[in-house]
């Protein structure tokens, strides 16, 4: 990652945790989160969704591209019964695209993907609390230009967050997007950042109100 790259993650995680800091947080107020981090890509190679599991699955980091800005921000609101909708943007470099193998020679095609994603908490799931760790399920779509190549995706996915303190926590997100119209940019994308619950509530409240 390049010395731009940090100084811009920087700058937004240090937005957000000064924002959510002048913020009076209270759990069941606390509807909206925001947050920031970076983001690798794997663009799929295999036709079968067998192969796809094992693509996903067989800890191989030599096809993932982590260049350029690797910056990803996120919004997210609670709606109800356990279900959150997310909008994101993240942005990246693909160095290492379709049928990538080790040793073939590298390319340069920018990443650019609007998401919208539905999140459903698996503790709501499950009536019951895992403590500071918060997993949930994802799906969805968005739009994402490879190249010269723009998509609309449906996506599907998993992640977590882990709560530090009532407010801040790290975020883990993994997906697999999907072009319906064609397989050659599909890809797979996992995050990692910075979560900040910002409260709705009234920072004071009148004694009896």
């Amino acid at each position: 990652m390049n010395y731009v790259a940090y100084k811009k993650i920087l700058l937004i995680a240090s937005i957000l945790f000064l924002v959510n800091y002048t913020i009076y947080s209270q759990d069941e107020d606390d509807k909206w989160v925001v947050g920031a981090g970076v983001n690798v890509v794997d663009i799929r190679s295999p036709h079968k969704i067998g192969g796809v599991v094992r693509d996903y699955v067989n800890g191989s980091f030599e096809d993932l591209n982590a260049a350029g800005s690797l910056v990803r921000v996120f919004v997210g609101r609670y709606l109800s019964n356990g279900i959150t909708i997310q909008a994101s943007a993240s942005a990246n470099e693909i160095q290492k695209g379709w049928w990538y193998m080790t040793g073939d020679p590298l390319t340069n095609d920018s990443f650019f993907a609007l998401d919208g994603k539905f999140k459903y908490d698996l503790n709501y799931l499950l009536q019951r609390s895992t403590g500071p760790f918060d997993p949930f399920v994802l799906v969805g779509g968005g739009y994402s230009k490879i190249g010269e190549i723009s998509n609309v995706n449906i996506a599907a996915g998993w992640g977590f967050n882990l709560w530090f303190s009532r407010s801040v926590g790290l975020n883990f997100q993994s997906d697999y997007n999907h072009n319906p119209k064609g397989s050659k940019t599909d890809y797979f994308q996992h995050s990692i950042g910075l979560v900040f619950k910002l409260s709705t509530s009234p920072r004071f409240r009148w004694r009896g109100r």
